[in-house]
């Protein structure tokens, strides 16, 4: 009995294995308990069930134990367990033309897509676990490794537990036929690594590794929405959820890494010529094509309503992203002269990133059903309105009647592709050499939620991204992609070492990447997105420039703004009187105005009031230099031109105080205000000389090349500045004191003991 249902083991096995025997099964029938040793897979039957694209080509795939136990007395309520020990499988990535399959998928016909039932649920059921899995990659150019360890397959409850009885994994709803089931896929280490080869018949065993990304752990949730008839899939929800990611990375490393991809689009390109194409006309069943009407939601059961989801999304959830960039030795050459910064590193750190795609969502969906999304809120109301604007554009465009009826009847069926990308929040350190100790690091990017008391469901980043198409016709006319970015609230603090090292930083990524020739040769004619930059609660810290001989030098100049935006969309211009003005002026520039107005790439900017500071340090009071002024304005972007105009909402007003006291030094006899003065003046000297430093650098990253400038215009539309010296011995009045700075009665100029000097600048 034994050995006649071995050799009905190996006559089905065959088909997925090389020279499998009865010898290598073990087999206890009754306890449902049967081992398999060293199975080596079929390579090609394998590619052509994972339907592998032709440039990836299995070399050998074997495992070196299976061991399977069936509890045939239990089936209903205890799933059937698979366990492995390892996998190993050699990949190679070729051009070469893809062979046809001499016979069918072995998995075409198994089972029948006419009917589900008891054994399609027992098969679905079904757990795996692997000790590990590693998959290597070679090729001429590039080796590398995929490997996961301790690998299991489980069947979960709605949510996500372990169950003793598999019938609490399924959702059933007998009024609309449709099932929701549970399954989650975890690790406990995934490693990747790829590197360069020097010879082509190099081995993979020593390939050094310079790329090596390794996560702790993480998790694949699964959750199908499937036909209870047939069971065809109608939606999925996947769940990629990550511990904490740690990668240390050269600027070698990323080199290699986008001459990696470049090697990859390439040998696609091959396949894709040498890829015979052939169509086969394929009869699907009215049920897969329908859509999921859960029209009777009150008839439905309260678990079904709870865990339901009516389309299909993929989710990835990192909990921590520690990235290390680092800058390794080079010769002096390829540094630009003056520098400074040897073996430079950047740290980065964010917090519970969230990843949403939304492949097929209707774009005008309120977006509750989406995941961990608080609606309504100001992102959602703005993909409203720029929907509302594109019908408006479009539908005006239009000549034919029929056309625009078309439009309009088509228009509530809009399906948009969405990607939503959050940070909880986010540190960026500055640039370290070898020379910086542990007590000088200091951030360039910090988040400021800690001092805000932000809600836990606001993030510090938040990004969507949406283009849109008509299902029922490829022939309209769709609206435009958008994309809205909202940053904060945050601080930013300018450091030079660590603008020239980005720039740097930047060359030798953008080189990396002409060199790989992955940006098209010719321009592809697609329309920019409409965009929208939202600010909130930004800081701008600009340290003075020392030496600080005395201690009335203040040390920093704080720029502060409840809210920045940057907009590319109508919807978002305002009027600008004071620029009307002066386009009506017979003068020069008339092409900059002229870009500023009719431009093709134009971006609307409007701050709420700004105010600017100047202090002794972060944790000294400042004084005020700018009272709160708005301002709005334009940025025209061309290809070598950049046109920029800046429209103060209000008169500006600049007041230079010294808070409490006047300060006089007995040795050199300056007042506070020559302090200020003098401070303003060294920080115009370093900007100046930082931008001489940067214009350097570029030539020096140039060379060899067509020399390109960007050419700078701008304009302030200013009307009256109001400047106000205030030199006290006594207590002042507060800059926000509005009745006393407007009115100037008497007691406000009784509290001044000294001189107060007003100037207005027309």
């Amino acid at each position: 009995m034994t050995s006649i249902i071995k050799n009905q083991l190996v006559k089905h096995l065959s088909k997925f294995t090389k020279n499998l025997k009865p010898e290598q099964i073990s087999l206890d029938v009754l306890k449902g308990n049967s081992k398999l040793q060293f199975i080596e897979i079929n390579e090609d039957v394998l590619t052509e069930i994972l339907e592998l694209p032709s440039w990836l080509k299995i070399k050998k795939a074997y495992c070196t134990g299976v061991a399977v136990n069936v509890p045939w007395t239990k089936l209903k309520t205890c799933p059937i367990q698979i366990f492995i020990d390892e996998i190993n499988v050699d990949v190679e990535l070729t051009n070469e033309a893809k062979k046809t399959p001499g016979k069918s998928n072995p998995l075409a016909n198994l089972g029948d897509s006419s009917s589900y039932g008891f054994m399609n649920k027992i098969i679905e059921n079904m757990s795996l676990y692997i000790s590990s899995v590693e998959i290597n990659f070679d090729s001429d150019v590039f080796g590398g490794s995929f490997m996961l360890q301790r690998l299991s397959v489980e069947s979960r409850s709605p949510g996500w537990a372990q169950v003793k009885d598999l019938r609490q994994t399924r959702i059933t709803c007998s009024t609309t036929n449709r099932t929701l089931m549970f399954k989650q896929l975890s690790w406990h280490l995934l490693r990747i690594e790829a590197s360069a080869k020097t010879s082509k018949h190099e081995k993979r065993s020593k390939i050094n590794a310079p790329l090596r990304l390794i996560t702790s752990g993480g998790k694949i949730r699964i959750a199908l929405k499937k036909n209870a008839v047939d069971g065809s899939v109608i939606h999925a929800r996947i769940q990629t959820i990550l511990d904490d990611i740690l990668w240390v990375a050269t600027l070698p490393q990323l080199r290699s890494a986008i001459s990696f991809a470049s090697y990859i689009t390439n040998l696609v390109k091959e396949s894709q010529k040498n890829e015979v194409v052939t169509t086969t006309h394929v009869v699907d069943s009215p049920l897969i094509r329908t859509a999921d009407k859960d029209t009777d939601a009150k008839t439905t059961t309260s678990a079904y309503n709870i865990f339901h989801f009516d389309q299909t999304s993929y989710h990835l959830h990192v909990k921590k992203i520690d990235l290390h960039l680092c800058d390794d030795a080079h010769t002096a050459s390829d540094y630009p002269p003056d520098w400074d910064i040897e073996s430079g590193a950047m740290q980065v750190t964010l917090h519970q990133v969230l990843i949403d795609v939304y492949p097929k969502a209707h774009a005008h969906s309120d977006r509750s059903t989406w995941m961990r999304y608080a609606n309504p809120n100001p992102i959602a109301g703005w993909f409203k309105s720029h929907l509302s604007e594109q019908f408006l554009t479009l539908s005006s465009k239009i000549e034919d009647p029929t056309t625009k009826t078309r439009l309009e009847r088509c228009w509530p069926q809009l399906i948009g592709f969405f990607v939503v990308l959050r940070v909880h929040d986010l540190a960026i350190q500055c640039v370290s050499d070898m020379n910086t100790k542990k007590d000088a690091l200091t951030n360039l990017f910090e988040s400021e939620r800690h001092l805000h008391s932000l809600p836990s469901d606001q993030q510090i980043v938040h990004v969507e991204f949406g283009t849109f198409y008509h299902p029922a016709s490829d022939q309209l006319p769709v609206p435009n992609s958008a994309v809205y970015f909202q940053l904060g609230p945050f601080t930013i603090t300018f450091d030079e070492r660590t603008t020239r090292w980005c720039c740097y930083v930047a060359h030798a990524l953008s080189s990396a990447i002409e060199d790989g020739h992955l940006i098209p040769e010719k321009e592809l004619d697609i329309q920019p997105p409409t965009i929208k930059i939202s600010l909130v609660m930004p800081r701008l810290v600009l340290n003075l420039p020392g030496p600080f001989t005395d201690f009335n030098f203040p040390r920093r100049l704080v720029t502060s703004m409840s809210t920045l935006t940057v907009s590319s969309s109508p919807i978002d211009f305002k009027d600008h009187r004071r620029f009307i003005a002066i386009m009506e002026r017979p003068k020069d520039n008339h092409e900059v105005k002229h870009q500023l107005k009719y431009g093709a790439n134009r971006f609307h900017i409007a701050t709420s009031p700004v105010w600017i500071e100047i202090d002794h340090g972060s944790q000294t009071k400042g004084f005020p230099f700018l009272n709160d002024v708005s301002f709005i304005g334009i940025i025209a972007i061309e290809k070598d031109w950049l046109n920029v105009l800046i429209e103060p909402v209000e008169d500006v007003a600049l007041m230079i105080d010294h808070y409490q006291f006047l300060q006089v030094s007995c040795m050199e006899s300056r007042t506070y205000l020559s302090y200020v003065v003098l401070q303003l003046t060294r920080l115009g000297d370093k900007f100046t000389r930082f931008f001489d430093q940067l214009a350097l650098d570029m030539k020096h990253y140039n060379v060899g090349k067509p020399p390109s400038e960007l050419k700078v215009d701008f304009i302030s539309a200013l009307h009256r500045v109001r400047l106000y010296i205030v030199l006290t011995m006594g207590e002042i009045p507060s800059p926000y004191d509005q009745a006393a700075m407007n009115n100037f009665n008497h007691s406000f100029m009784d509290r001044l003991s000294g001189m107060f000097l007003f100037i207005i600048i027309y």
